[in-house]
């Protein structure tokens, strides 16, 4: 009996799997994608609420190659990334589509502009082709005229008797003088020198001659090549000072050793000895109020000339770097001015 029991046992049991296997067959195709074959379940949407949302079946057959009857919408289901690739491929197709119909009517305006040109092209040739043929005909008729009054003009009776040499009766001709007249063969080879123009000289104004070294016109030219001499020969009476000039000794001796006023301020009556300080104290006034501050060490002058001079003398980066004088030359400098402070001759004051 026992025997017997056993493959009634195992038919039952294969019969029951079959029929669990059936009823869960529909739910376990929505737990996987359909085209990727993806089991994350958290990605994976029903087909029905696809086509509901985003795509259409035209889309999913267009797309994948794969057709999907009507009966099997709730029993198949699709993953977020093959709904996203479906979903772009469609707005491709669709932009595509779209500009299409866009790049055929641009292409339909630009060949409608190329032969609107290409006509106006021919049109302007045929008007220029016509004004030439315009122009030759108008040249020929020309021509013509001029032939027909040349054969009126030969038609005469003389006209076996047409000489191009003919003079007619009362005609004045032009007779060409001869080039050179017997009695003026000496004047044309030797021709007579233009005469000299005296430039009368001005009254009041002095004449001024040209120097040969420097090409300046100056007033006495013996002095003037004391300038381009390097010998120093006239000398100061109170001092071994040499110059070129008296002119130049003379203001030496009233600046240096005279110190005479020569400039006076006209605001504050200061006088001065020499032009260039009388120049520098204007500039003060002319500056006066105001502060000139050095950009590189924040230094302030009162005076623009103040601060020229400080510029070149610290922050010229041309400029050398004298060597420091040692004590021994220090001290020669020293002997030397002293030396010469009791050599200098000053005139008496009565």
């Amino acid at each position: 009996m026992a025997s017997d029991d056993a493959p009634l046992q195992d038919s039952v049991s294969c019969n029951t799997e079959q029929k669990e296997a059936e009823q869960e067959a529909p739910q376990s195709l929505l737990h996987i994608c359909r085209f990727c074959l993806s089991r994350n379940e958290e990605d994976l949407i029903p087909l029905e609420n696809v086509l509901l949302l985003t795509l259409t079946i035209e889309d999913i057959l267009l797309f994948t190659g794969i057709q999907i009857e009507e009966e099997d919408y709730g029993e198949i289901a699709l993953c977020v990334k093959c709904t996203n690739k479906i979903q772009t491929c469609s707005y491709f197709r669709h932009c595509c589509l779209t500009n299409d119909t866009t790049f055929r009517e641009l292409c339909a305006d630009l060949i409608a502009k190329v032969k609107a040109a290409r006509i106006e092209a021919k049109e302007a040739a045929a008007a220029a082709e016509q004004a030439l043929r315009e122009a030759e005909e108008a040249a020929l008729e020309v021509e013509a005229a001029n032939q027909h009054c040349d054969t009126i003009e030969l038609s005469s009776d003389d006209e076996f008797n047409y000489s191009a040499n003919y003079i007619k009766p009362g005609e004045v001709l032009h007779i060409e003088e001869p080039m050179y007249r017997p009695s003026d063969w000496d004047m044309s080879l030797n021709p007579t020198p233009p005469a000299v123009q005296c430039h009368p000289r001005e009254k009041g104004k002095r004449k001024l001659h040209l120097c040969d070294l420097c090409g300046l016109k100056v007033g006495h030219i013996p002095t003037h090549y004391l300038d381009h001499s390097t010998v120093a020969t006239v000398g100061c009476p109170y001092c071994p000072v040499k110059m070129k000039a008296q002119k130049s000794i003379n203001e030496h001796i009233h600046t240096v050793h005279f110190k005479l006023v020569s400039k006076t301020c006209e605001i504050c009556g200061k006088g001065f000895v020499h032009h260039k300080t009388y120049r520098y104290h204007m500039i003060t006034h002319q500056d006066e109020g105001n502060t000139f501050e050095c950009k590189d060490c924040s230094k302030t002058f009162t005076n623009s000339i103040y601060l020229r001079d400080h510029i070149k003398r610290v922050h010229n980066a041309a400029k050398k770097v004298k060597p420091k004088d040692s004590e021994e030359t220090v001290k020669k400098k020293r002997i030397r001015s002293r030396n010469s402070e009791d050599n200098r001759i000053y005139p008496d004051s009565d």
